[in-house]
Formats: structure tokens, sequence, C-alpha cells
């Protein structure tokens, strides 16, 4: 059995003894900005593991003070009063502040009340990459779900969220995969990566400062990690600039690479009268290679490369000055070299 009254007295009697700052009921005093606060080595040991292993005999004299430069006067003081009496005068203003005490010094049950309260903020666009970076760093699971509502609803317009073009990576990666978990269309998916990617790889650009650098490649680098979250023949074929051609081999599995719609590849593929390939993965183009050099280089992260060779059409993943470079390819999932393949406009 156990007392109610008894548990609620106690309880009451721990926020009087804070909040009277008596120093015949305490034997710890902390120093913040010139200010002192006074607490019980009991009291905080037995609420964070942070606490019980800073206030051990190794780490402090019983007479000494311990000095707080990391957080404010008021904010530390919400700390301990919360530890005393469960209650914390949580606020926009301070609401990140407190959240990081409570991660540092191991008290859940503020990490909660922080992370109820953040899920009840309003979205915005100026926000909401902020708080997905929050909601990440400090393992949030009530702010989480509102956050990728929020993106899904204005999927759209990701790119105009405040921060998303120079988030880190990761939480790129992340926003581009809210769009499978919600069915997002993969053209809107697609728009968001390489805006994104766009905008890293100017970035680069500009860090480097040379002629020569290559802003296609930097996107096309920037892109790879996206690439598994979206299905290129899933698309609408109008949102390109250029055709979508597939490679299927014998088990299924396909690579995906953009040919310019003024290729000639383009109508060679099409009008190919058996679209299976030879053992070696060759097809027959009956026409000749282009007089024009292919503006395309040999790039990082491709599966192989599609090219016109000597009136033929075929993957390679090795390039001589024989080859004439029509697209990269790329997989959606595992894709394995066989010895057969199909290979058509999509």
């Amino acid at each position: 059995m156990k007392s109610m009254n008894y548990i609620n007295k106690l309880r009451s009697q721990l926020e009087i003894a804070f909040k009277s700052q008596d120093l015949e009921l305490i034997d710890i005093v902390f120093e913040i900005e010139g200010k002192k606060l006074y607490a019980d080595k009991l009291i905080l040991s037995m609420n964070s593991s942070t606490f019980k292993s800073m206030l051990s005999d190794r780490w402090i004299s019983k007479n000494d003070s311990i000095k707080i430069e990391t957080y404010k006067y008021e904010d530390f003081k919400e700390l301990l009063r919360f530890i005393y009496s469960g209650k914390c005068n949580i606020t926009n203003e301070n609401i990140l502040t407190i959240l990081d005490m409570s991660e540092f010094y191991q008290i859940e049950d503020l990490k909660e009340l922080c992370d109820e309260y953040l899920s009840k903020m309003e979205l915005n666009l100026s926000n909401i990459i902020q708080l997905f970076e929050i909601s990440n760093k400090y393992s949030l699971i009530q702010t989480k779900k509102p956050i990728q509502t929020f993106i899904f609803q204005n999927y759209a317009n990701s790119a105009e969220f405040d921060g998303f073009l120079n988030a880190e990576k990761y939480v790129a990666k992340e926003i581009i995969a809210v769009g499978q978990t919600f069915a997002i269309k993969y053209e809107e998916m697609f728009q968001a990566a390489f805006e994104w990617s766009e905008n890293q790889a100017i970035k680069k650009q500009k860090e480097a400062n040379v002629e020569n650098f290559n802003i296609n490649d930097a996107i096309k680098v920037e892109m790879e990690e996206f690439l598994p979250f979206i299905k290129f023949n899933q698309m609408e074929h109008s949102f390109f600039t250029e055709y979508i051609v597939k490679v299927t081999n014998k088990n299924g599995q396909s690579i995906f690479g953009l040919l310019p719609k003024n290729s000639n590849a383009v109508s060679v593929i099409k009008s190919l009268k058996d679209n299976c390939s030879d053992y070696w993965g060759f097809w027959k183009a009956n026409c000749r290679k282009p007089l024009t050099p292919s503006l395309l280089k040999k790039r990082i992260g491709a599966k192989c490369y599609l090219t016109f060779f000597d009136r033929y059409i075929g993957m390679n993943s090795c390039l001589t000055d024989n080859h004439s470079l029509l697209a990269e390819m790329y997989s959606e999932t595992v894709f394995s070299f066989t010895s057969k393949y199909k290979i058509e406009i999509v």
C-alpha cells in the first residue's frame, strides 16, 4: 500500500525547499552568470545520471561551487525547478535550451515535455527545416509526425522551405524519402532532389573558383544518393526534356538512362525490329557513329554506359575513343549483368 497524501506532500516540500534556497537544506552550489543556485546532491543524482557523475567526490569537493558556462541562469533554474517539482516554464524562447539541457543531463521526463511542446508548434515554410533537424538530433517521436505530414502537404513547394537548399545532405535525403512514405509523385521528388543538388553544386563551383569546373558533373554526383528513391519508369514522359531508355536483363532487373529528344539514338532504338540483344548486350543499329562528338563524358556513379560502337548500340563499362557515349545508366534496385537484354524507350 502507499499513501498518495504523503507522496504529494513530499513533492510539495521538495519544491518549497528549492524555492527557499535555504543553505541548511542543500549541499551543492551552482554559479551561473555571477549568480548562485543551491540544490541537493541526493535529489539531483537520483534524477540525472549526468549530475550523479558530475557531483561524485572524484570531480568535486564538498565546498566547491560548480560553474555552469554553457547555459543561462534563468534556463538552468528552470531545469532544477523541474527536478524538484515536475514543473517547467517552457516558452518559444527557451524551448531549444530546455530540450538541450534535458538531453545533456539525461532527464527523459523533461525531454518528453519538450517533445510534446514542439509537436504542438505551428509549422510553416520558415521553421520546418529547423524543426526537422531538431527532431532528428534529439529523436523526438511526437514532433516528427506533424513535421512529416506538413512536408507531405507542401511537397511541391519543398524547395521553398527556408533552409532546405542549404540543409545537410542527410536532411534533404530524409525529406526526399518522405515522398516514398506518402506516395508523392516521383516528378516532385526528382525536382526537390535536383534543386538541392544544383544549389550544392553551385556552392562548390564558387568554392573551387576554377574555370573548368563541370557543374553538370557536380550535380550528378550530388544526385546519386537520391536516385534509389525515384522510379523513373513511373514518371510522366512530358516531365523530361529527354527520353528515358530502359534496359532489362533476363532476370527482369532494369537500368535507366536519359537520351536527348533530338538524339539519333532515340529513333534507332524505336526502329529496332528485335529489341533483344545478342549475348554480349549489343544491338545492331544499322547506322554509323555520329560525326559530331558526344558532349557527354564518363562520369562517377553510373552502373554502365550506353554507347554507339561500329554500327552497334551497346552497354559498356570501359570506354575507348571508338565509343560515342549516349547515356549514363543507373539502376533503381540491384542489377546483374546477364547474357541477354531488352532495350526500349519508355
